[in-house]
């Protein structure tokens, strides 16, 4: 695979007054990727170095909703976590189940009354005549 080659400003103008501290980044960014390259040879590929598109970036938050949230503890390494943890879950499996104030017979029986006087009497009143041909 080819490698690619990062395009590199020319020595004049590098040496220009207005470009010293430009100069001098590059240089600590060649420097680095020389000690980079040197300290981790054995680790980083090729293929890691020229590697694109790992990451895929989302506008929304939607995957965030169901994470857990603060600390956690497993197999009783911090036991107050635990207990915070159970109890957590024992108010979210609370607030899951909706209990009904009123019975079903009686929102049955106001809604028919809401609607009766909510519809006009008279069906008559919004009709509006048809046209003849």
């Amino acid at each position: 695979m080819a490698a690619r080659k990062k395009l590199q400003l020319p020595k004049s103008v590098l040496d220009m007054k207005f470009m010293k501290k430009t100069k001098e980044r590059l240089e600590k960014e060649l420097e680095n990727t020389l000690g980079h390259e040197d300290l981790y040879s054995n680790i980083i590929t090729n293929e890691m170095r020229h590697a694109t598109g790992n990451f895929i970036s989302e506008s929304s938050f939607i995957f965030c909703e169901d994470l857990i949230e603060g600390r956690l503890s497993f197999k009783g390494m911090n036991p107050e976590i635990e207990r915070l943890m159970e109890s957590e879950n024992k108010q979210n499996d609370c607030e899951g189940e909706m209990q009904k104030d009123i019975s079903d017979e009686i929102l049955a029986k106001k809604m028919n009354s809401f609607n009766k006087r909510k519809r006009p009497s008279s069906p008559s009143k919004y009709n509006v005549p048809k046209k003849r041909k």
